[in-house]
């Protein structure tokens, strides 16, 4: 047997199509990690797929039992701004904006595939509030933008004080929002962070939070600038440096503005969440880092990040919905109503939630800025929708399962279990993938060439 015998055909074709076609493919990966390269054309109900390439006139199939990831090319950027998401019976997840609801469906819009009737006994829930975190800076990068006074400089991707000083910045949060940093030191640290800071000055009135991190300990507080005591105590944290024998530290402070609180984590792990007591966060836009060492002590700031951060979507995302014999509403406060969702109120820029609880004769409007979860009343005895083995990865977020796609230039016909026919955007589609493992039809064996 010569040496290309013992070479397997889709091998030598995977080599040969990642030779010639051009960059800008669709890629297939077999299920020994083997990959070709090409468009694909197509995808049948049992998973197979067309790959058209420049070594066939006409597109050649790949068994469905071969097959483990499809990733597709992407021509332009696709984009999701969209503030809810929608989870059908069987886990599909549909990033969208909800248009309205009524007896039979649930109507929404989406980037993927315009706008959507979803049959309403298809929908498990909608979450609002979880468009994508924007990401407001990451750095540093360098000193642009940054106001330094003393002690400060910045040196190899990070900021370096040697001295007393301040390190400042404005940023463009107004909601809330999380702020992340690694604070590393030599010998000894001594630190204040000022954050939700409308001044970015160390003397005179503010109103902002503001963290310490020296010998004693680690401390949160708040200042206020009305007459009387201006420095409020938040939390006193028992975390001191010699804890911390690599001698850094990564800090996390979330800042809940619509509920005066302050999340803090601390090398990665959740150490609590601390209430203003003033019942209302200040609303500045900046962060300062303020360094009071001196002789031979030094503190390092890098790894700074900061996303917008909406906390109602971290605190439902995963929270039971009990009984499945009503609608169930939860806020953004967490108060939580059963009984039936009657439809949605939409113009003049309020949209609201129409929702009927037991001791009320009339439904009640919730604004949708109000509220973070609708869970749907599932019928007695139904059994949550089978997902279909084969399922379409969105670009960001989400994904849909389906049993066969047609590729028509720049859209997919998409057959969908519960939604029925969708016309997709091929650029809004990063990959399929193979859920199950099937059962080949035959038990003959590909024959060499």
């Amino acid at each position: 047997m010569t040496t290309s015998d013992s070479f397997p055909a889709v091998h030598r074709l995977a080599l040969t199509l990642a030779l010639i076609v051009p960059a800008m493919a669709d890629e297939v990966t077999l299920a020994d990690g083997s990959r070709l390269s090409g468009s694909v054309t197509a995808l049948a109900d049992t998973g197979q797929v067309s790959l058209a390439s420049p070594l066939s006139f006409e597109p050649f199939q790949l068994r469905a039992d071969h097959i483990r990831l499809v990733e597709f090319s992407q021509s332009k950027k696709a984009t999701d701004e969209h503030d809810a998401m929608l989870v059908l019976t069987n886990g599909d997840e549909i990033p969208c904006d909800l248009r309205g609801i009524d007896d039979d469906s649930i109507q929404i819009d989406t980037s993927f595939a315009g706008a959507i009737d979803v049959p309403r006994q298809s929908v498990n829930t909608i979450q609002f509030g979880v468009r994508p975190r924007k990401l407001v800076y990451r750095g540093p990068d360098g000193e642009e933008g940054w106001t330094i006074k003393n002690g400060w400089r910045f040196e190899g991707k990070r900021f370096m004080a040697d001295g007393s000083g301040t390190l400042a910045k404005t940023f463009d949060i107004s909601g809330s929002f999380a702020l992340r940093f690694r604070v590393s030191w030599r010998n000894t640290p001594n630190i204040q962070v000022y954050f939700a800071d409308s001044t970015l000055e160390t003397t005179g009135k503010a109103d902002r939070y503001y963290v310490t991190f020296n010998s004693s300990g680690f401390e949160l507080k708040r200042q206020q600038s009305n007459d009387g005591h201006p420095y409020l105590a938040m939390a006193s944290i028992p975390r001191e440096p010699s804890d911390f024998p690599d001698s850094n530290l990564d800090v996390e402070l979330r800042v809940d503005r619509k509920l005066a609180m302050v999340h803090v984590y601390l090398n990665g792990e959740f150490v609590e969440k601390y209430h203003d007591s003033l019942d209302s966060a200040p609303s500045g836009q900046g962060v300062m880092f303020r360094s009071n060492i001196g002789g031979d002590d030094a503190q390092f700031i890098d790894s700074i990040e900061i996303r917008e951060w909406d906390p109602s979507a971290d605190r439902h995302r995963s929270e039971p919905r009990g009984d499945e014999s009503a609608d169930v509403v939860i806020t953004r406060n967490s108060d939580r109503g059963k009984g039936k969702i009657i439809g949605m109120k939409t113009g003049n820029g309020a949209d609201a939630i129409l929702y009927k609880g037991p001791h009320t004769s009339e439904p009640v409007e919730l604004p949708v800025d109000d509220v973070s979860t609708l869970f749907f009343e599932r019928s007695a005895g139904q059994e949550p929708a089978k997902r279909p083995p084969l399922v379409l990865g969105l670009r960001g977020r989400g994904s849909i399962g389906v049993t066969g796609c047609l590729f028509e230039a720049d859209r997919i016909t998409a057959e969908h279990p519960l939604l029925g026919a969708l016309s997709v955007k091929r650029d809004a589609i990063a990959r399929l993938e193979r859920t199950q493992e099937e059962t080949p039809k035959d038990e003959e064996k590909e024959e060499e060439e």
